[in-house]
C-alpha cells in the first residue's frame, strides 16, 4: 500500500503549536485575563524561538507545560466543535487539492505532526486521514503539562512512521511525504517521493543536495 505522510503545521495548514492554546484561551478567559496572559506568551517568545533554534523537542515539552491545571475534556470538545471555524480556513488550499489527488489514488493519508493530538484529531477526522500526534498526560481530569511519549518531532516523527508503515503493510518506497521545516528531513528522508514545501533555509539547501522535490503553497 501507498501512503502519503504530511507534516500539518506549516505544511498542510498556516499554523504553529502555539496557536490552539491561544485560541482556547481568548475563547475562555476575561479579555484583561486574555491579554495578561498573551503578554506573558509573547515575553516568552525569544526564549521559545531560541529553545528550538536549539532542540524543538526540548521547546514542545516546554511550550505544552501551560497547558498544566486546564480541564482536559473540555479542551478537547472546543477544539472538536470549533474546528469548522478556526482550523479549516487554515488549510492550504494546494495542500488540500493535493490530498484529495493522493486519495483519488487509493493512497492512505496519514498526518504526522508536533501539535497535540486534540487540536488536530478533527483535521484528521474531516480529511478521512489517519493521525500520529503526542498526548498530554491527565490526572484528576487535568492536563498536567507533560506529554505521554516523545514530542513528535525530528527523529521521533521517522520513528513513528516506522512504526506506522509495519503496522498497515506500507510501501515507503513508493510512498511519499511533505515537510516544511527541516526538522521534517529525517520524515522526507524514508520515503521515495519526498516534497519539501515552502521550505525553511536549512531544508531548501538539503532538497537540492538530495535532489528532493520542492513546492510553494500559499
Amino acid at each position: 500500500m501507498v501512503a502519503a505522510f504530511f507534516d500539518v503545521d506549516g505544511t498542510l495548514t498556516r499554523t504553529n503549536v502555539l496557536m490552539p492554546l491561544a485560541w482556547y484561551q481568548r475563547a475562555h478567559l476575561p479579555p484583561w485575563r486574555y491579554y495578561l496572559w498573551l503578554t506573558g506568551l509573547l515575553l516568552h517568545v525569544p526564549i521559545y524561538w531560541l529553545v528550538d533554534r536549539i532542540d524543538r523537542s526540548l521547546f514542545v515539552r516546554l511550550f505544552y507545560r501551560r497547558y498544566a491545571g486546564l480541564p482536559a475534556e473540555p479542551v478537547r470538545r472546543w477544539h472538536h466543535h470549533h474546528f469548522l471555524t478556526i482550523l479549516l480556513p487554515l488549510i492550504r488550499k494546494e495542500a488540500l487539492a493535493c490530498v484529495r489527488t493522493h486519495q483519488a489514488q487509493g493512497h492512505r493519508i496519514v498526518l504526522v505532526t508536533g501539535n497535540l493530538d486534540f487540536a488536530i484529531a478533527p483535521l484528521a477526522e474531516w480529511l478521512g486521514a489517519d493521525l500520529l500526534a503526542a498526548s498530554l498526560e491527565e490526572r484528576d481530569g487535568l492536563f498536567t503539562g507533560r506529554l505521554m511519549s516523545s514530542p513528535m518531532v525530528g527523529k521521533a516523527k521517522a520513528e513513528a512512521v516506522l512504526r506506522y508503515a509495519q503496522q498497515h503493510d506500507i510501501d515507503l518506497n513508493r510512498s511519499y511525504a511533505y515537510g516544511d521545516s527541516v526538522s521534517d528531513a529525517f520524515l522526507l528522508a524514508l520515503v521515495g517521493h519526498p516534497v519539501a514545501v515552502n521550505p525553511d533555509r536549512s531544508l531548501q539547501r538539503l532538497a537540492h543536495r538530495n535532489g528532493w522535490q520542492i513546492v510553494s503553497w500559499r
